[in-house]
Formats: structure tokens, sequence, C-alpha cells
């Protein structure tokens, strides 16, 4: 008899709601649907809109949590426990945990009786080497304080490779490549043989390339200029993740609009796409070096898997990584490879999170 997941994957400007029939040990897709909110404070009513969108009571529910700490690197039924935990981490991402969390509670007024389960994108990168994982920090922070670099995305990552794996005919355990999930958050995933082994983001999915909102990298000495200038901790936590990156440079965090901006002469837009595009050409070329030169180059999320002039200026910026690209195939915007033949492949892959939380929830609660 099949069964019914429902996976609500809640991001910082989206929410994906997915249902899937379980049936003999694997699952199905039956329907995938998309809500977007303008701002932080139209957040729930759009979740609580979502959910009121499921008709047939589901038998379990799976959310997608960005950030487990290091408490959490596997799938979890949540309890009251697990969801107080949960909140707990809000702090060390807030722009995902926090939605994350308010859909697990709507979801639980909406169907009490139900079971939720909790998927985390910690867990790919969770089995990183230890040089991957730690800061140059005291002895002892770590564990005190739970500082390491935990990498965020990976269900994501997990999605771009497999994608990859199934274009180019190989097996997941053959798969070498760079991967960018690149959309309202971004990160970079350096993958061996099917796993993780370097990834951008860090304690928190603030560290890294530049984001819609995010800044990325910066220099600490920045935050105790701002708290010595009299900033307070909330205001420069928001500064950071919400006023920041493409949204600090250019105005608007939408990329469609920097481009377009661009497009016309703007000089803000011009630098905000220089910044964006040189932060993944530098990270891209460090991983190909851990990766020992070898590995395909895997372009994800909205906008990796929508904006050719994107894919194009990073390529431009690899081309001594032999990365060229087929200006048709790169134009078509659509799956697939997108280099040119006799360079290394370059692949667009859709990135499709929610069929793997659903085989998650599968192995943990049915």
């Amino acid at each position: 008899m099949a069964r019914l997941i429902a996976v609500v994957n809640a991001g910082s400007a989206t929410l994906k709601l997915a249902l899937f029939e379980a049936r003999d040990g694997d699952v199905r897709e039956r329907s995938n649907q998309k809500y977007e909110w303008g701002s932080h404070e139209e957040m729930p009513d759009a979740i609580e809109r979502a959910l009121a969108g499921i008709e047939e009571k589901p038998q379990v529910i799976g959310h997608r949590l960005v950030h487990g700490g290091p408490r959490y690197t596997a799938p979890v039924r949540i309890d009251a426990e697990v969801e107080d935990a949960l909140e707990e981490l809000v702090a060390l991402a807030p722009l995902h945990n926090g939605p994350a969390v308010t859909a697990i509670r709507a979801a639980r007024r909406r169907f009490p009786e139900t079971p939720s389960v909790a998927v985390f994108d910690t867990a790919f990168h969770a089995r990183r080497p230890p040089e991957s994982m730690h800061y140059a920090l005291p002895a002892g922070w770590d564990d005190r304080y739970g500082f390491r670099r935990y990498g965020f995305h990976g269900i994501a990552h997990a999605s771009l490779a497999r994608g990859y794996a199934q274009a180019a005919g190989i097996g997941m355990d053959e798969v070498n490549a760079v991967t960018l999930q690149l959309g309202a958050g971004c990160s970079a995933c350096a993958v061996r043989n099917g796993h993780s082994i370097e990834t951008s983001m860090g304690y928190t999915p603030l560290e890294g390339l530049v984001m819609a909102t995010r800044s990325g990298d910066i220099d600490p000495a920045i935050v105790l200029a701002l708290l010595r200038d009299g900033l307070g901790v909330d205001e420069i936590d928001t500064v950071l993740n919400r006023r920041s990156g493409l949204l600090g440079v250019a105005g608007t965090g939408d990329m469609r609009k920097v481009l377009a901006d661009d497009a016309r002469g703007d000089k803000a837009a011009r630098l905000a796409l220089r910044l964006f595009i040189y932060r993944i050409v530098m990270t891209v070329g460090a991983y190909l070096t851990v990766l020992d030169g070898e590995g395909a180059v895997v372009f994800g999320g909205g906008i990796g898997e929508n904006a050719p002039e994107i894919r194009a200026g990073v390529a431009q910026g690899l081309k001594a990584w032999n990365v060229a690209l087929d200006p048709g195939r790169n134009l078509a915007n659509r799956p697939g490879r997108i280099s040119k033949d006799g360079s290394r492949p370059v692949y667009v892959c859709e990135t499709r999170e929610e069929p793997i939380i659903a085989r998650e929830v599968l192995d943990c609660a049915l």
C-alpha cells in the first residue's frame, strides 16, 4: 500500500512543498509547488497558506533543516525536545532555520497526529577531513562553543552530484566535481567519489561566497570595528545576513534585476556582478586543486540554472583550468552538458532536494 510523504522545504525566501508516494522502498513524486514571500514578515502567513493547500493527510512530514549543529548528523524524528533544540540553532542559521522551525510548528498545528522528520543540510558534509572542519582557534573552543565548519546546502549538493552522475552516465561513487548551488544563498562543494570533502559555508551559512543578502567572507576585524563604533550584536547580525551581498552593493538581492541594471550601465550593479563572479572563480579554482585537478563543474540553483551570463563569466575566469563553454548550449538554458567538446566537463543540473529528503524520511520513519 502506498503511503503519502509531504516534504516541506522552507528556505530564506521560498517554500517548496512536495508530495510523494512511498511504495516498494522508493518514492514517486505526485506534486511540487513553490511559494515565495517578499519579506521576512510575510513568511509565516505564506507557510500557513502553503500547508492549507494539502488536501490529503500525509502519513509523515519531512522538513529540511539547514543547521543540525554538532548533535544532528542524520535524520531524526521531531519531538518536543528536538523542536526545542532546533529553536536554539536558529541563531546559527537565521535565514533558514527560522522559517524551518516556523514550518514545523505550522505543520504540527495542521496535522497534529502526523509524525515529522528533520533532514539536515549539514549531514552531507559531516565526514569531511579534520583540516576542512576546524578553525585555527584556541584548543577546546570547538567543543565548548561548537565552533567548526559544518557546511550547508548539503542536500542541494547531493542532488547536484546525483544529477551530474545521471547525466554523465556514471555511478555516484565515481563523481568528482565542484558543485555550485547558486540562489538566494550560494555555496560551493568539492565532491570526491560522491562525498563532500570541502565546502564554502562554515560555522553558519554566512561564510563563503557573495549571496543575495549575505556578505560571505569578510575580515572578522570588521565586526570588531562595528562593535567599537557602537553597533549592537543584533544590528550587525541583521546587516551581514539581510542587508549585505548583492543587496548591499547593488541595492537589490534579485540577480535578474542586477543583470538588467548592469546591461543599462549601472556601476553598482557591475561591481556586484564582478564580486559575485570573482569569489566563485577563486573558490572553484581552489577546489579543483583539492581534487588534484580532476572533476567537472556543476551549476545549480535559481541563478546557476537560469543565468547564462553568470555561467559564462565564471567559465571565463576559469579558462586556466580548461573550462570553455559552448555558447549555444549555455544560452539554451537547459539541464545537461554546456561545455565545449574536449574541454573540462561543465554541466547544468536541476537542484532537486525534495526527492532526497523524501528518501531520507522513508528510511527514518516508515
